[in-house]
């Protein structure tokens, strides 16, 4: 269970009444991130928990150790069409590999669901 996520999801969920989240799985470590793979989900409620929601990205076998999660939502709320999805999702993927620290503008969590942030290395 991870606090952080589930209070996360809970203030995300109340402030939209529903949102289009778009993943990003990475690798970590101490100097720098590697995307890894990418995908979005509709989120229409919050009882999805930290660790249903760990189970999940663990089902795309991919080696990630932390998630940047970007909630959006459609003009007027709600989640975003498909095509809108896969649009956005394609533009947060490119600005991520072009530039590591724009995983600071989602929800960035650990495989635990606790919050990261990407600083630069001095």
């Amino acid at each position: 269970m991870s606090g952080p996520f589930d209070a996360w999801l809970h203030e995300t969920f109340a402030a939209t009444k529903g949102f289009t989240a778009l993943l990003v799985l990475v690798r970590t470590d101490a100097q720098t991130i590697w995307p890894v793979g990418s995908s979005y989900a509709n989120v229409i409620g919050n009882e999805l928990g930290w660790d249903e929601f760990r189970r999940l990205l663990d089902r795309s076998k991919l080696d990630w150790n932390a998630v940047a999660v970007f909630p959006m939502t459609a003009v007027g709320g709600g989640p975003l069409a498909d095509d809108e999805a896969r649009r956005r999702l394609k533009r947060i993927e490119e600005r991520v590999i072009a530039d590591h620290a724009v995983v600071n503008e989602g929800a960035f969590f650990d495989r635990q669901g606790r919050p990261l942030r990407l600083d630069p290395v001095a």
